[in-house]
């Protein structure tokens, strides 16, 4: 008699030995337990980053710019229009699909706000609007990784003047 029942205990130990074993796999699989510190994002070196107005043309000289995420991002713009012509430009970075809606409500801010709806949520970093000859800057931290959209939101220009600015 004894022998069956210990032949009993056995199975079930191992039985539940083995229900355990699963059970933590299963916990370590899904995560459970303490979660790992997170990794923070690579804090890379500053990066400088240039663009420009062709000329009078309302195009920019660039029209990808890229960066490391974590970066500290200084963008330097030049506004290249030739004296007098009354052609201003901004650098202006948004969120992805925004382009049209932040340029529309730049136009409807004014030139008093820079052609930007202020405190707009979906624009990240901006210049100062440049005047013929001038050179403006700005810098930010670069957000998340991913593609972003860059435009002037000078009025009539965002239909030309846009990119993509690129967080890797």
């Amino acid at each position: 008699m004894q022998s069956i029942f210990s032949r009993r205990m056995f199975f079930k130990r191992m039985v539940l030995a083995g229900v355990l074993l699963a059970g933590s796999t299963v916990i370590v699989a899904c995560g459970g337990g303490e979660s790992p510190t997170p990794t923070p994002a690579p804090s890379g070196e500053p990066v400088t980053l240039e663009i420009a107005s062709k000329g009078d043309a309302l195009e920019y000289d660039k029209d990808t710019l890229e960066v490391p995420a974590g970066a500290k991002v200084t963008l330097v713009m030049k506004n290249n229009a030739s004296p007098g012509s009354g052609v201003y430009h901004n650098w202006v970075l948004v969120r992805p699909g925004t382009t049209d809606a932040v340029a529309a409500d730049g136009i409807a801010a004014g030139e008093a706000n820079s052609y930007l709806k202020p405190n707009d949520n979906r624009v990240l970093a901006y210049t100062a609007l440049a005047k013929e000859g001038e050179t403006v800057s700005v810098t930010f931290d670069a957000p998340p990784r991913g593609t972003y959209e860059f435009v002037c939101t000078f009025p009539g220009h965002s239909t030309l003047m846009r990119g993509k600015f690129i967080v890797r």
